[in-house]
């Protein structure tokens, strides 16, 4: 007697467990929806607030900002700055630089005038490059196509690229050159003296070679 109530027992223990682990996921998940939606109604709760604190418009804020910075506004948001209500203005002057206009949202007072660092950071390093070529120029003395002429005496075939570089001090040319044979080789001429520094392979042409050929040398294992 005792076994034939056994099975419907454990039937009934099993189906049991898994509805409650049915309902424990279904709780996670609604937990884990609830604190998002908590979360964006935080946020919308807290941009209320500060349009009920804000005396100025976006509107008269985004001109405030505009006589400071010349340029075009992309994009305006309220803000909580350390307990002050503000107005973040985001302009493209006529440049194309960036700035970032913090506007008090209660004054109209400017409190903040920053460039876009990003940008700055972009410009800044073009600027650098550009005042290294130029420093370049005027220390060298063989211009670019008598540094190409002495580096295919030295490895015949076809130049692909040649620049100014510094290299440990010195004012070289360096040339790529793709000789007879297709490979590529870098050829280091002094820009000052036409003097031959250097000649080797491409180390990136050789890298390949080297991992194609491992790549072959492990597909025949």
């Amino acid at each position: 007697m005792n076994k034939k109530f056994l099975v419907p027992a454990l039937a009934a223990t099993i189906l049991g467990g898994g509805v409650a682990g049915s309902v424990l996921n279904l709780s996670a998940f609604a937990t884990g929806n609830t604190d998002s939606a908590q979360t964006e109604v935080s946020e919308k709760d807290e941009q209320k607030q500060l349009e009920k604190e804000a005396k100025l418009t976006k509107q008269e804020s985004i001109d405030i900002a505009l006589k400071e910075v010349q340029g075009s506004a992309s994009d305006v948001e309220l803000e909580n700055e350390d307990g002050v209500v503000i107005y973040s203005v985001e302009i493209t002057d006529d440049q194309g630089q960036k700035h970032e206009v913090a506007v008090d949202a209660n004054t109209g007072k400017i409190l903040k005038v920053e460039a876009d660092d990003e940008e700055s950071d972009k410009e800044g390093g073009e600027e650098n490059d550009a005042e290294e070529q130029k420093r370049l120029e005027k220390e060298a003395t063989l211009t670019k196509d008598e540094s190409t002429t002495i580096a295919l005496k030295e490895v015949p075939g076809k130049v692909k690229d040649a620049a100014l570089e510094d290299e440990d001090g010195v004012v070289v040319f360096a040339v790529d050159v793709i000789d007879e044979s297709g490979q590529e080789q870098e050829v280091l001429v002094d820009a000052k003296t036409g003097k031959v520094l250097q000649a080797e392979a491409d180390d990136e042409e050789n890298d390949g070679e080297e991992d194609d050929d491992a790549e072959t040398d492990d597909d025949n294992e």
